[in-house]
């Protein structure tokens, strides 16, 4: 009976998140390293080419070549995956920076969530959301656009939408978003402005508010010395104990915690092959 060869053999996950003191001397690998940032900004310096990279921007960085990692900002959030190559075509994802569409957002989140928090058959979910990931992008990169669908014109549209809605999260954190008051905004009604979001991203307009904020929350624990209890306010919540329950819920540690510890928070995931 003939064994099947696998797609991918993963070697190492990593999570890191870090504070100002971040930097990787320059380094390489024998294998393929993709790393995506989860929140903040890093300039990654791959052979002679430095790259900016903003939040859910990706590289995939060919065995081989030369890469140094440098913060941008105070604080970062990241991951990355080393593993051997069998059978996929990355030739056009290669070495150059991608951002993950909306259409992939969901598998990203939880790609993220299982590194974080590992789960049985963690290994095999995340290797099967890494493939999805890498085949899509690469698609992506192949024909210059997002995954085609029937219309164009109408996806677009719903893109820019999706695209002025987590905007607008985003600057108003503070401010009450529930799905009511983002109808409002967008004139939409909340259930067809739930389901246009959903559509193109794969995840609800409460999920990934969460993410912004937790996010968020972060970045001002490390960049400010704003009071924890100001923080809380500032990322939409007006109950300290419920924002210092949701952090640790989505962190594993509280928030002064988190301070104190300059965000330096790694979770190298256990690969059994």
């Amino acid at each position: 009976m003939n064994t099947r060869t696998p797609t991918i053999t993963i070697r190492e996950i990593v999570y890191n998140e870090v504070g100002p003191s971040y930097f990787v001397p320059q380094h390489i690998h024998n294998l393929y390293q993709w790393y995506c940032v989860v929140y903040g900004s890093v300039d990654f310096k791959v052979g002679d080419t430095t790259n900016k990279m903003n939040p859910h921007d990706s590289i995939l960085i060919s065995p081989g070549v030369f890469r140094s990692p440098k913060y941008r900002d105070k604080s970062l959030g990241y991951f990355y995956v080393l593993f051997e190559n069998h059978s996929l075509k990355l030739k056009h994802l290669s070495d150059v920076v991608v951002s993950i569409p909306n259409e992939f957002q969901n598998d990203l989140s939880s790609l993220i969530h299982e590194i974080n928090k590992p789960e049985e058959n963690t290994v095999e979910l995340v290797e099967s959301l890494i493939i999805r990931l890498l085949i899509g992008l690469e698609r992506s990169q192949k024909s210059n656009t997002a995954i085609e669908y029937s219309s164009n014109l109408n996806i677009q549209s719903k893109k820019e939408i999706v695209e002025r809605i987590e905007t607008y999260m985003q600057r108003n954190l503070h401010h009450n978003l529930s799905r009511k008051e983002l109808s409002k905004v967008f004139h939409l009604s909340p259930s067809h402005l739930a389901r246009i979001f959903r559509n193109a991203t794969g995840t609800t307009l409460s999920k990934r508010l969460l993410e912004f904020r937790i996010n968020s929350a972060k970045q001002l624990l490390l960049e400010s010395s704003l009071p924890i209890s100001e923080i809380s306010l500032q990322v939409g919540y007006t109950s300290f104990s419920h924002f210092a329950q949701i952090f640790r819920q989505e962190t594993g540690v509280s928030p002064g915690d988190y301070r104190r510890s300059q965000g330096n928070i790694r979770r190298n995931m256990d690969i059994n092959h």
